[in-house]
C-alpha cells in the first residue's frame, strides 16, 4: 500500500481509539502507521522484512513506553503498525509476521494477495473511506 493510505488509515485508528482526538494525537497515528516503511531509507534492511512483523509491533510500543510516554501513546504505536502490516499483506508479497520465528510471507486470509500495493483505485478508495470514516466519527 501506498505512505498515503497507511496515514489515512492511522487517522481512522486513532479517531477509534482516542477518547479525546486532537492534532497531536493524529499525527503520533500517522508517523507510527508509516514508520514500517522506512525500512528502504536503511541500507542493511530489506523492504518488508524485519519492520513488517508483529515482533516490531511489540517493540515499537515498548520504545514509547521506555522513552516515558504514557501507555495510551505505546497502544496507539504498536497498533498502529499492526495495521500497516495487515494493510499490507493484502497485497502478493505479504508479510514476515512471525519473523524470528518464521520467514514464511504471511497474506490475509480470503482476499490476501490479491492487491497490488500500487493499485491506484484500491489505495485512494482505501484513503476516501478512512478520511471519511474519521471525519464522521469526529463530527458525531
Amino acid at each position: 500500500m501506498k505512505l498515503r493510505t497507511h496515514a489515512a488509515c492511522g487517522i481512522l485508528l486513532a479517531t477509534l481509539v482516542s477518547p479525546r482526538i486532537s492534532f497531536g494525537i493524529l499525527c503520533w497515528a500517522v508517523i507510527w502507521s508509516v514508520i514500517s516503511d522506512f525500512d528502504v531509507y536503511i541500507p542493511t534492511v530489506s523492504h518488508r522484512e524485519i519492520t513488517h512483523t508483529l515482533a516490531f509491533a511489540l517493540f515499537s510500543g515498548a520504545l514509547v513506553l521506555a522513552l516515558g510516554f504514557a501507555s495510551f501513546y505505546a497502544i496507539l504505536a504498536s497498533l498502529c503498525v499492526i495495521l500497516h502490516i495487515l494493510m499490507d499483506s493484502l497485497t502478493p508479497n505479504g508479510v514476515p509476521l512471525w519473523i524470528p520465528f518464521s520467514t514464511k510471507r504471511v497474506r490475509f486470509p480470503i482476499i490476501g494477495g490479491r492487491i497490488r500495493s500500487d493499485n491506484w483505485i484500491v489505495n485512494l478508495s482505501i484513503q476516501i473511506i478512512a478520511i471519511g470514516a474519521a471525519i464522521v466519527i469526529i463530527s458525531s
